[in-house]
């Protein structure tokens, strides 16, 4: 709650619209029209496309990440653990660099792909270090990973924030944040379940059970990157506009 204040100033003309009792219920828009606009403008869904794929990559392997380390590298539970600390150190060393930096000179799409490339590059690193079991290599690769992750993060909720229109903002950062979530959870489970399954598959093999979600998620991340070439923020702007004025327009007749 108290993120997103400030973020949009009330329309006291429609509040007191709205608060007259002689206001007629026409003029009250409906969500269900408001969402059955929105659907219909191709740019709404290539975004919500987008971030729900660069989410589902970011937290694919969030549940088998210290397996891996266990797995793999024979590391101890503790071991194991610090690797998210490493992941946090390079979240937040991703969240600057982007923030006051990256995103400012080369704009947020460019520094998403960025983002997506790097991740990617991560992966095939901790994939690396299981060859050998290196664990130097793989604490260097998990750091790179957070980094990488905070970058992808930073450039996704700038986006959110630019796919939005004045006077629509709370209900298109409604819509963007619980594509967010939903992909995030579903990442979360997807990765265990498809450990899983691979396991089962290849026989117990863990490197190569790890090395399918892994490649699953290299895969999503350079396909969420080619996803935002479709991106156009200002043509998704002047369609918003257009689409919800004519839902008022038609409620008023």
């Amino acid at each position: 709650m108290v993120s997103v204040l400030g973020v949009e100033h009330p329309n006291t003309a429609q509040i007191d619209n709205l608060a007259d009792e002689a206001t007629p219920k026409s003029q009250r828009v409906a969500l269900p029209q408001l969402l059955t606009r929105l659907r219909s403008i191709p740019e709404a869904g290539r975004f919500l496309g987008v971030l729900c794929l660069f989410t589902f990559s970011m937290f694919l392997n969030d549940a088998v990440l210290e397996l891996y380390g266990a797995a793999v590298f024979g590391m101890s539970v503790c071991a194991t653990t610090s690797l998210n600390v490493l992941v946090a150190l390079g979240f937040f060393g991703g969240l600057a660099l982007s923030g006051f930096v990256l995103i400012q000179r080369f704009g947020t799409i460019r520094i998403a792909r960025v983002g997506a490339f790097l991740a990617s590059s991560a992966l095939a690193l901790m994939l690396l270090a299981g060859t050998d079991a290196s664990i130097p290599l793989l604490r260097v690769a998990v750091t790179f990973f957070g980094l990488s992750l905070g970058v992808c993060i930073n450039a996704c909720l700038a986006l959110m924030f630019s796919f939005v229109q004045p006077g629509r903002t709370g209900l298109l950062l409604g819509i963007w944040g619980a594509g967010y979530a939903y992909s995030s959870g579903l990442a979360i489970i997807s990765g265990g379940g498809l450990l899983t399954l691979l396991q089962t598959v290849n026989g117990g093999d863990a490197y190569g059970a790890y090395g399918g979600v892994f490649g699953l998620q290299m895969i999503c991340f350079i396909g969420a990157a080619w996803m935002t070439g479709r991106l156009d923020i200002a043509r998704f702007r002047s369609k918003v506009r257009t689409r919800l004025c004519n839902v008022m327009e038609l409620n008023l007749d």
